[in-house]
């Protein structure tokens, strides 16, 4: 719900009692599992991963902060913003992860003569696309030693192991 939704469906309670509680209920919830503020905190929508997450008893603040640091320090991801969500998550889409060139695609797509290591069939460099071999989430790098090419199809059924 948006908040001019909800301001008009609220515009005549005599009090905002309620949607002070549930401010406060959000900013004590980040303050506990993220209790080192950042520049990179501001903006996220946290009454939403309140909302979906606020409930969950397996989080570890010092084990959260551990991630951060690390995810802040790692060059290859490159939306510091999306970090908070991704340990909420688990989508590493929302680090944005760098990836790997136009020009390192096309010279391994020349090493590997079009052919998809996964299936064994020929494709046009089009119809290809460029994967890291030991997937980020598991320590591998967007370096070329970790590209490797595959056809759209093997690519996107392809899982980060």
């Amino acid at each position: 719900m948006t908040i001019e939704k909800y301001m008009a469906i609220h515009q005549n309670e005599p009090s905002a009692i309620k949607l002070w509680n549930y401010f406060r209920s959000v900013i004590d919830w980040v303050e506990a599992i993220f209790p080192v503020k950042r520049k990179e905190m501001k903006g996220l929508d946290w009454g939403l991963f309140f909302n979906q997450y606020g409930e969950r008893t397996d989080i570890d603040p010092k084990a959260l902060e551990a991630s951060i640091q690390k995810l802040l320090a790692d060059e290859d991801v490159t939306k510091k913003s999306g970090i908070y969500e991704y340990l909420l998550t688990g989508d590493e889409r929302k680090l944005n992860i760098r990836a790997f060139t136009d020009k390192q695609k096309q010279e391994q797509y020349a090493k590997q003569n079009g052919i998809c290591v996964k299936c064994g069939k020929h494709f046009e460099y089009n119809q290809m696309e460029g994967d890291h071999i030991i997937a980020w989430s598991q320590g591998g790098k967007t370096i070329p030693e970790n590209l490797q090419m595959l056809c759209k199809r093997c690519n996107n059924t392809k899982s980060d192991v």
